[in-house]
Formats: structure tokens, sequence, C-alpha cells
């Protein structure tokens, strides 16, 4: 699996991820360069972060890559919840944004998820 990541905290971010599966291939980027690794398939999915979690982290990737396959997974003041990610994963989404400071236990129940998905729940 392959992550793009974008927005604020890029290294925390990429850490959370790492630690939760050392196996990701993580690529440090922004949402501009992101389009077309998406559109080109170099990369699975993307992960942004920002004050409110669907701002900035995912707006541009709303346009180009459309709505139906992004949405926020961690808004500003929640805590996530794993039945609302399996939910918006379950739906096809593979662009995902987060509050920055919900990066620490947003991204790792995240990728618990993608990675059931992509092993088959195994």
């Amino acid at each position: 699996m392959k992550i793009a990541i974008g927005g604020l905290k890029k290294d925390e971010m990429k850490a959370a991820v790492l630690a939760a599966n050392p196996n990701i291939e993580v690529i440090i980027t922004n949402d501009m360069k992101a389009i077309p690794m998406l559109k080109n398939k170099e990369v699975d999915y993307y992960l942004g972060a920002c004050e409110s979690g669907g701002g900035a982290a995912i707006s541009i990737l709303i346009g180009a890559i459309g709505y139906s396959k992004c949405a926020t997974i961690c808004k500003n003041g929640e805590n996530p919840k794993k039945e609302k990610i399996e939910k918006i994963v379950n739906e096809g989404k593979i662009v995902f944004g987060m509050a920055h400071d919900k990066i620490d236990v947003a991204a790792p129940i995240l990728i618990e998820i993608l990675s059931d998905r992509e092993t088959g729940g195994q």
C-alpha cells in the first residue's frame, strides 16, 4: 500500500502511519502533487491534516478527485470513531482529512482499517 501525505504536521502523520503499519510506503508531498499520483494510481490513498480536518486538508482534492472519493474522518473538536471511519472506507473513499491535533489517534485507526481491507481482513 502506498499513501501520500500532505497538509499540516506531515512528519507526525508519517510517524503515526508507520507506527500502525511499517510496511506502508509513505510519500510526503502536498495536495497539488498528490492529484496526479492518485489519478495515475501511483498511490492508493491520500491523508491530509489541517485545523478543521476538512478544509485545507482535502479541499483541493475534493475539486480534483471528486467529493465522492473524499471524506473528513475526524473534525476539530471531536474524537475519531472507528465505526465512522470504517463506513467511510467502505464507501470507497481514497482521500482522508483529519484535524491535525487528532493525527495520533485518527491515523492509526484509519491505517488499521485500510490494512485489514488490503489483506482481506487477515
